[in-house]
């Protein structure tokens, strides 16, 4: 049996009503339990977008399974090289593909594997065009960095966005403006990648919404294979360690010139 004194208080107005009731007495809003509002915080992200060029007209005079013949392998290539890289798919729209590096989970480089993901991507439509040349794709892409608000346990499949802000919006816009099979990336992209990628100068992009055209690199190519790159000079110089050094030297001086002892 309920306690007499249990109450449900009314998320829109307040109002306090007994247990049971499913509409307010106050205002006639529904009683039934919120749901719980979804954590969300702030991080530094690199958006990927990628999308066919010139598709959509094509899809207009073909059969819905050819398109879907066409597509499913572009799909299944681009999924694989974003995920092999520490991507996350947030979402697929029709031929264009919408990516995030570092939610949910962050890495230090997550700039640099986006990149490095788009210069792959680009790769793998050229090997598949090889095997089929009817389907002759070219895509465009974009790569921005920049903070966002994160969605916390967002479920991509289900179709719950992942990240939120103007640093997708740029994303978006600076992909529209790639060149044919070309990757733009915005200024912060660049500055975190710039010894690791090759780039060349393009011209500002004059987006909708933005005041001020945003500078924009062309990215080229990767210096090495992901994972493999590997810098053999110290970034830090040795201050204060004379003595240690001549200990080192005198030490080596003597296994140079010394003769090995047999026992």
């Amino acid at each position: 049996m309920r306690d007499s004194y249990d109450v449900q208080v009314c998320p829109a107005c307040g109002q306090e009503n007994p247990d049971g009731f499913r509409l307010c007495g106050m205002c006639g809003a529904s009683l039934a339990a919120a749901p719980a509002r979804t954590a969300e915080e702030r991080k530094i992200v690199s958006v990927l977008f990628t999308d066919l060029v010139g598709f959509t007209g094509r899809a207009e005079g073909l059969d819905p399974e050819d398109v879907r013949a066409t597509l499913s392998p572009y799909y299944a290539r681009l999924r694989e090289q974003i995920e092999q890289r520490g991507g996350t798919v947030e979402k697929f729209i029709g031929d264009a593909v919408m990516a995030v590096f570092g939610a949910p989970v962050a890495h230090e480089d997550d700039a640099e594997r986006a990149v490095r993901t788009a210069l792959a991507i680009r790769e793998a439509i050229r090997e598949l065009n090889e095997r089929h040349p009817e389907l002759e794709l070219q895509i465009r892409t974009a790569v921005n960095t920049g903070e966002a608000v994160v969605a916390l346990g967002a479920r991509p499949s289900e179709g719950e966005g992942i990240a939120s802000g103007d640093v997708v919006n740029t994303a978006a816009r600076l992909q529209t403006a790639a060149p044919v099979d070309g990757i733009l990336v915005g200024e912060a992209t660049y500055r975190a990648t710039r010894h690791v990628i090759d780039y060349r100068e393009a011209p500002p992009v004059e987006a909708k919404g933005k005041a001020l055209p945003i500078t924009v690199w062309e990215a080229v190519a990767a210096h090495s294979r992901f994972g493999i790159d590997v810098d053999q000079r110290s970034a830090t110089p040795l201050v204060g360690r004379e003595r240690e050094l001549g200990f080192l030297t005198e030490a080596f001086t003597r296994c140079r010139t010394s003769r090995p002892r047999s026992s």
